[in-house]
């Protein structure tokens, strides 16, 4: 992966003050994103909706067409944080039992057992994802015209059994959007409640697999809040849209002064240029 330090998010003033506020990324899944062309694969329906991201740019200079779609010339801000800015959760046995059905062995001698998603949420409400053990999400989009990847097969079969390869979901764009050098952030989420003896757990496995082969299983959400740790929260940088209305500036102001006063807002580099 490329050395890159900070990425850049351009968005309206209403989704940061959400930000602001629940200290949170917000990931939408596949199937609610502007390129219609991402949800699809060659082989298998309506499985774009278990692959949820975050869309953010390297792009240090700002673009006029990114503040256009994604801001706007007049509401919008561009936030930057420190790439991976997700705050790690610490699981400890004892937190774990207390939502578990089968006890809890501890055999980690008091460490905790770390995740970017704490494992507690996951047992209690009824999903899983393998991401949430790793504190590297980040994938640089690759654009290409190349069908093979720009639809994917992901089903792989053999007499009985069958794999999919969800991790071949939202890596590819159509080279339309190269404009946008979007980095993102994935996760891929499935309605699955490890919460369970491990005989029902296989068994509840299969049945779940199996209807997401033939398009039929749901998304266990619409989208997933990921929390900001308070060290990447507390440098956050907020610039301003170049033709900000005195109004929604006030409004930024006391955003900031409320939830984040240690974060810097700054001017656009193109202010008074367009």
């Amino acid at each position: 992966m490329e050395t890159i330090e900070y990425l850049y998010h351009y968005t309206n003033i209403e989704t940061l003050a959400l930000i602001l506020k629940n200290r949170t990324i917000r990931f939408n899944s596949l199937n609610n994103m502007d390129d219609l062309q991402e949800q699809e694969t060659a082989d298998l329906k309506n499985i774009g909706q278990f692959c949820y991201i975050s869309s953010w740019t390297d792009d240090e200079s700002e673009s006029i067409p990114m503040w256009n779609m994604y801001a706007s010339l007049n509401l919008g801000v561009r936030i930057k944080l420190r790439k991976n800015p997700f705050k790690v959760y610490n699981n400890l046995a004892s937190d774990l039992s207390k939502v578990l059905v089968l006890p809890v062995k501890d055999e980690s001698n008091g460490k905790p057992l770390q995740s970017i998603i704490p494992l507690s949420e996951m047992f209690s409400k009824g999903f899983f994802t393998a991401q949430a053990m790793s504190k590297e999400l980040l994938l640089k989009v690759e654009y290409t015209n190349d069908k093979n990847k720009l639809y994917p097969r992901l089903l792989k079969e053999d007499d009985e059994h069958f794999s999919i390869a969800l991790g071949e979901l939202g890596k590819y764009k159509n080279l339309h959007w190269q404009f946008q050098n979007e980095w993102r952030y994935i996760l891929n989420i499935l309605p699955l409640n490890l919460n369970q003896p491990v005989e029902n757990l296989i068994h509840n496995f299969q049945i779940i697999a199996n209807r997401i082969r033939l398009g039929l299983e749901k998304q266990p959400f619409p989208y997933y809040d990921m929390s900001i740790s308070n060290d990447a929260f507390s440098e956050m940088q907020i610039t301003l849209s170049p033709r900000i209305s005195a109004g929604s500036r006030v409004i930024v102001q006391n955003l900031l002064e409320k939830y984040n006063p240690t974060a810097e807002l700054k001017e656009s580099n193109i202010l008074g240029l367009i």
